[in-house]
């Protein structure tokens, strides 16, 4: 069995002396959500992204027993704070909205796998008609913010990074302020100089290279793929983002999808899902004006939004490289809405 977890490794990687600001800059590491999250910014700023990072990933831990989605998944009697409460109404209505292949619910089918753990095995298919049964007749009250019986667990991995991103962002003040956390960033406020912030995007299929650069004013960007968590029996590779239609990990023709946009959690929610869609569903996320999409296809084919300003790394770009044919080169192609 082969196991790859790369989980310090940013999935999206910023220059984080992009910000060219004239107030004193500090940068700071921390880790906090399962990642290494890098801040850059003023003192001030970088203190307190660091400190909504560490209380917020104490809130939504589901393994620690002082969190309150373990004492949400274990039926505690216990108070639970307004941004749990938050998160999990946000994360309820994007899944009304978008429909239900992300869910925070699955948390049994994301326990039964293991995938990130030393341990990851592939289920019995008891075990998994098991667990998809307590997934698909859970409960759970926004009022009490419980669940109604024993059925169903919560997970936010697919939305609490950039639910605790726009938390940060709310709080800044105007100076300059990156905020790195391995797939999901915050780019915050105006560069001094007027330019643009400048994103490298992780090649998927090989993490140690960049697939190109993003240019972009302030925003939000996550981006799911399955290159960096998962693991593999007999030849056949299980990644860690879920079909919940079966609860086996996803099958798609996408390698890597980055959102860009004005919500952290949006972006987080909606990488994951169009990841999970495939290029069947693509159209409808790239006529979206307020989103920016970098879809990658496992035929090396990269599909941008009309309003996204990429451009491809000199190792990916047949034409810069001077070998078409050559392997780890891509075709770039702008999205034309009709």
């Amino acid at each position: 069995m082969r196991i790859k977890l790369l989980a310090v490794v940013a999935i999206c990687c910023i220059a984080l002396t992009g910000c060219g600001s004239d107030a004193p800059q500090t940068q700071r590491t921390v880790f906090v959500m399962d990642t290494a999250a890098s801040v850059k910014g003023t003192a001030s700023d970088v203190d307190l992204a660091v400190d909504t990072l560490t209380y917020l990933g104490g809130l939504f831990d589901r393994y620690d027993k002082k969190s309150d989605i373990y004492s949400i998944n274990n039926r505690l009697d216990a108070a639970i704070s307004d941004y749990t409460a938050e998160l999990i109404e946000q994360s309820v209505q994007l899944s009304e909205i978008y429909g239900g292949n992300v869910s925070i619910f699955a948390g049994d089918i994301t326990d039964v796998w293991n995938i990130g753990s030393d341990e990851p095995a592939v289920p019995s298919e008891e075990t998994l008609l098991n667990v998809l049964k307590s997934f698909r007749n859970a409960a759970f009250s926004l009022d009490t913010m419980s669940f109604a019986d024993e059925n169903g667990s919560i997970d936010v991995g697919s939305v609490a990074k950039g639910y605790a991103l726009d938390k940060i962002a709310e709080r800044l003040g105007n100076e300059c302020c990156i905020v790195s956390m391995t797939s999901s960033v915050l780019l915050h406020g105006k560069k001094p100089n007027g330019g643009k912030f400048s994103v490298s995007i992780r090649d998927p299929s090989d993490g140690e290279k960049s697939l190109g650069t993003l240019h972009t004013e302030e925003c939000f960007l996550s981006t799911s793929g399955g290159s960096e968590r998962f693991f593999e029996v007999g030849g056949k590779r299980y990644i860690h983002i879920f079909d919940l239609s079966n609860g086996m990990p996803c099958e798609t023709d996408l390698t890597s999808v980055t959102v860009i946009c004005d919500s952290g959690i949006l972006s987080d929610f909606l990488s994951t899902l169009i990841f999970i869609e495939g290029t069947d569903s693509l159209g409808k996320y790239m006529e979206d004006p307020q989103l920016g999409i970098i879809a990658v296809t496992d035929q090396n084919t990269i599909y941008i939004s009309e309003n996204v300003d990429f451009s491809l790394a000199e190792d990916c770009d047949p034409s810069r490289a001077g070998d078409p044919s050559r392997a780890g080169s891509y075709k770039l192609e702008v999205w034309k809405n009709e």
